[in-house]
């Protein structure tokens, strides 16, 4: 059920919600992740290309297709709907079909749902996002580089861990300094009838 999914959702700072990834949906970023990285080989990659905020080593969205009807993004969505339920003390009934996976009209990038490769020297300076609700996925464990959040609240995520807070809370990521990569995904979520940023 989902209640049992979602029964061991911690708050780690105010408005930031943690989460442990299920297994089976870390199989299919897994899966996402093999996509990707074709995507980043290929002699094409710039076409693909994110150009955000930073100096990321390479970032792009997941393809459609694998976002389209995938476990990971009801789970997503799912956890939008329980960040709604802790915050606006309402109830998931009530919450139902409320939030729901940012898109890009008309571009190539489909669903708000975009992974990041960080290599050494790599940086993502102070920065928001788009939607209402915005969330990282640790794909790697990200000790030597951690999440800053513009309350000076930082968080070292570790593989398997999502976190969910408003899309106007700016964070950023310093520096890397590893020769080992670190790689994070990235998404927005809106809410119905709330106001999109």
């Amino acid at each position: 059920m989902i209640s049992d999914i979602f029964k061991d959702i911690t708050e780690i700072d105010k408005y930031i919600l943690k989460h442990k990834m299920p297994s089976l949906i870390y199989e299919e970023l897994e899966n996402c992740k093999r996509h990707t990285d074709k995507i980043k080989n290929h002699k094409l990659s710039f076409l693909l290309e994110h150009f955000n905020s930073g100096e990321n080593s390479f970032q792009t969205s997941v393809p459609f297709n694998l976002v389209e009807g995938s476990f990971l993004q009801s789970y997503l969505i799912y956890f939008g709907e329980h960040y709604r339920c802790k915050y606006e003390k309402i109830s998931l009934k009530e919450t139902r079909r409320t939030v729901l996976m940012r898109k890009n009209k008309n571009h190539f990038d489909g669903y708000d749902l975009w992974i990041n490769y960080v290599e050494k020297n790599s940086f993502n300076p102070l920065h928001a996002h788009g939607g209402n609700l915005s969330g990282i996925i640790y794909y790697t464990d990200c000790e030597d580089s951690p999440t800053i959040f513009e309350n000076n609240f930082s968080y070292h995520g570790k593989k398997g861990e999502v976190l969910i807070f408003p899309s106007a809370l700016r964070h950023k990521v310093e520096k890397h300094k590893s020769e080992k990569t670190r790689i994070s995904f990235a998404f927005n979520l809106d809410i119905e009838g709330i106001v999109k940023i």
